[in-house]
C-alpha cells in the first residue's frame, strides 16, 4: 500500500507534470466549471509522498487523490487522525459553487468515531478550505454523556445543515457513582448549525439552533418512501395481506366460514397493481409531507414543527379504530411513534384513488413508527371498525 503524510517535502514529479498539464487544459475551458472538468481532476493515478519511517500513520488514498492530497496536507495531523491509526477516504458527494466546487469526504477504518470532511476548491482544483467534522463515535454507556450524532444535510449546492442529536446526563456525579450505566435519567436535546459557502468559496458555520425532536426526525426522513406491504381488516372478520416479493405485487385475505378461517386470493388488475406500485411518502425540503401516487398528491400535510394536523368531527376516543385516545393538537410523538395528521373532515371521496383494500374510508391518521423505522397511514371508516394500514419503508435508514 502506498502511503502519504503531510510532512513528505513534495510530491512526486508525476504530480507536477499532471498538475501543469491541468492548467494548460483549462485555459481552453469554459469560464463555469463542468461534470467534464471535475472529471478530469478526479481521476488521475496515485500521487505520492512518503510518511516519516516511525509513523504507525497509514491513508489509503483512493483514485481522486489530486483532491483528497489537498484535503489531508491542508489539515492539522491531530485533527484528522484524532481517533484513529488508519484511514480509507472516500468521495461521497460533489457540488458546483461560484467559486468552483465543493466536496464531501468520509473517512473510516479502525476507528469508533465517523469522520467527514466538506472541502471548497476553486476552479483549477485548488483547495480553498476544508471543515473537518466528527458524526459521532461508539459510546459504552449514556450515562457518560457521550450518547450523541451529527449529520450533513445539503440544502442545495451552497447551503448545508449540521444535524446534531444529543443526550445530556441530568444526575450529579455523586448519584451517577451510585448507579448502574442503565438506571441514570437523560434529556435528548436537538439542534441545527446553518452553514454556506459564499462567492470566494469560504465556508461559513454559523450559530447552533435548537429545533424540535419532530423536525429532528423529518430532517432525516427527506425523500420518497415506498409503500412495502398493506394489512387490513373488515367486516365481522375478513382480514387482508397485501405483500411484495422482488417487486412483484400479491394479496391475499382469510374469513371465518363454518368456524374455520380459510383463506383465499385476491386477483390484482393492472391498475392496482400500478397504484401499489407508485403509492409512496414524500417527504419536503420545507418538512412538509405528501402522500403520492407517482406524481399525483393524494394528502398534503404543511410542516407544523409543534403539534399534528388534527381535524376530527368528534373527540379522539370516540373513534374505534386509527386515532389514539390521547391526542390533542399539540401531539408530536407518542409511544415512539410521530404522529403528523389525523383527518374524517375529507372533501369528496378524497381517499377513494388509494384505497384498495376497504373500499369504503373515510377517514386517515398518517405516523412515523421511531421503533419499526417505517412511516404508517391508516385509513379507516370513521363510523366503524373498517380500516387497512399501508406501510412505507424507510429509504433513508434512519
Amino acid at each position: 500500500m502506498k502511503l502519504l503524510s503531510r510532512y513528505s517535502g513534495v510530491f512526486s514529479s508525476l504530480y507536477l507534470i499532471f498538475f501543469l498539464l491541468l492548467l494548460a487544459c483549462q485555459e481552453h475551458m469554459e469560464e463555469n466549471p463542468s461534470k467534464e472538468k471535475i472529471s478530469q481532476v478526479a481521476e488521475p493515478e496515485h500521487l505520492i509522498a512518503e510518511l516519516p519511517q516511525d509513523s504507525i500513520f497509514e491513508i489509503d488514498v483512493p483514485d481522486d487523490s489530486i483532491l483528497t492530497i489537498q484535503i489531508i496536507n491542508s489539515m492539522e495531523l491531530d485533527s484528522f487522525t484524532r481517533f484513529a491509526f488508519y484511514e480509507t477516504i472516500q468521495i461521497n458527494n460533489t457540488r458546483f459553487c461560484p467559486s468552483g466546487f465543493v466536496i464531501e469526504t468520509s473517512s473510516q477504518g479502525g476507528t469508533p468515531c465517523e469522520q467527514i470532511q466538506v472541502s471548497s476548491f476553486d476552479r483549477n482544483a485548488k483547495i480553498i478550505q476544508v471543515v473537518p467534522l466528527t458524526l459521532g463515535c461508539d459510546c459504552p454507556s449514556e450515562c457518560e454523556g457521550c450518547e450523541w450524532q451529527k449529520s450533513i444535510d445539503w440544502q442545495d449546492n451552497t447551503h448545508f445543515n449540521i444535524n446534531e442529536e444529543a443526550t445530556n446526563v441530568l444526575n450529579s456525579n455523586e448519584e451517577l457513582a451510585r448507579l448502574n450505566y442503565e438506571d441514570c435519567d437523560t434529556k435528548t436535546t436537538y439542534s441545527k448549525t446553518a452553514c454556506s459557502i459564499d462567492g470566494q468559496g469560504a465556508i461559513n458555520i454559523g450559530q447552533k439552533k435548537n429545533i424540535t425532536r419532530k423536525e429532528a426526525l423529518l430532517q432525516a426522513l427527506k425523500g420518497k418512501h415506498s409503500l412495502s406491504a398493506i394489512s387490513g381488516f373488515s367486516g365481522a372478520n375478513t382480514m387482508y395481506d397485501y405483500t411484495q416479493t422482488n417487486h412483484v405485487w400479491n394479496a391475499f385475505g382469510s374469513s371465518i366460514h363454518q368456524a374455520r378461517r380459510e383463506p383465499f386470493d385476491i386477483a390484482l388488475d393492472a391498475e392496482e397493481i400500478s397504484i401499489l406500485q407508485g403509492l409512496q411518502i414524500s417527504v419536503q425540503k420545507d418538512l412538509s409531507v405528501a402522500v403520492m401516487v407517482n406524481d399525483t398528491s393524494i394528502i398534503s400535510i404543511p410542516f407544523n414543527p409543534n403539534g399534528l394536523l388534527l381535524e376530527l368531527s368528534q373527540k379522539p376516543e370516540a373513534y374505534i379504530m386509527g386515532v389514539p385516545d390521547s391526542l390533542t393538537p399539540s401531539t408530536t410523538v407518542i409511544n415512539e411513534v410521530l404522529y403528523l395528521a389525523t383527518k374524517d373532515q375529507l372533501e369528496g371521496n378524497a381517499l377513494n384513488p388509494i384505497d384498495l383494500v376497504i373500499g369504503i374510508a373515510d377517514a386517515y391518521t398518517l405516523a412515523f413508527n421511531v421503533i419499526e423505522n417505517r412511516f404508517e397511514l391508516t385509513l379507516f371508516y370513521a363510523d366503524c371498525c373498517d380500516n387497512a394500514i399501508y406501510l412505507f419503508k424507510n429509504q433513508n435508514n434512519y
